[in-house]
């Protein structure tokens, strides 16, 4: 049975386009990724998130507020594209609630600024009533933009219950409010 030239050819390229081993070099077998938003994003009315702060060392607050702002960066740009496109609610109940502090504001300056910026654009920060006391802190020593609440897995509890994500990236759990990183900035009891 003979096939013309052209069905050959037709089965040949359909073989090829399949296959990886004919269409890709061999150090990248499964080809190239490619930039994808969703879709459907826009049926999103707004991205709820609630962040788990417990860090052993409060200095990492920058480096999670780096992929904050990205959060921040990407839903102003990609959306959702509603009025009030995203929430975040912080909620702080490890050592880094030094960081918070006003009488450490020279040291943590970096980071405090960006958390009251951060504060502008609608971002909550909760404190853990708890963690705070077992540091010495009283609400009145915190800086004006953050907020006191009755403990920190109350806090997460409540706003997951009100439908927020749970982001925890990062958080180092379980930590004792007092270690040897933050232990120089709490306030003496």
């Amino acid at each position: 049975m003979r096939f013309p030239l052209q069905v050959l050819s037709a089965t040949v390229l359909a073989i090829a386009t399949l296959s990886p081993a004919f269409s890709q070099p061999a150090d990248a077998p499964y080809g190239s990724a490619e930039f994808e938003s969703y879709p459907d994003i826009d049926s999103v009315k707004q991205l709820r998130m609630v962040w788990d702060f417990n860090f052993v060392d409060p200095k990492a607050i920058g480096m999670v507020f780096n992929n904050l702002n990205a959060l921040l960066r990407a839903t102003a740009e990609f959306g959702p594209h509603e009025i009030d496109p995203i929430t975040v609610v912080i909620v702080s109940h490890g050592p880094e609630v030094v960081v918070f502090d006003k009488k450490n504001y020279g040291k943590y300056k970096e980071i405090v600024d960006r958390a009251a910026s951060f504060a502008t654009q609608g971002v909550k920060f909760e404190i853990c009533r708890n963690a705070a006391a077992a540091q010495g802190i009283a609400p009145g020593d915190l800086h004006g933009f953050v907020t006191v609440v009755p403990a920190g897995p109350h806090a997460l509890a409540y706003w997951q219950a009100k439908g927020y994500a749970l982001n925890a990236v990062g958080a180092t759990m379980p930590t004792p409010p007092v270690t040897e990183l933050n232990k120089a900035d709490i306030r003496k009891q």
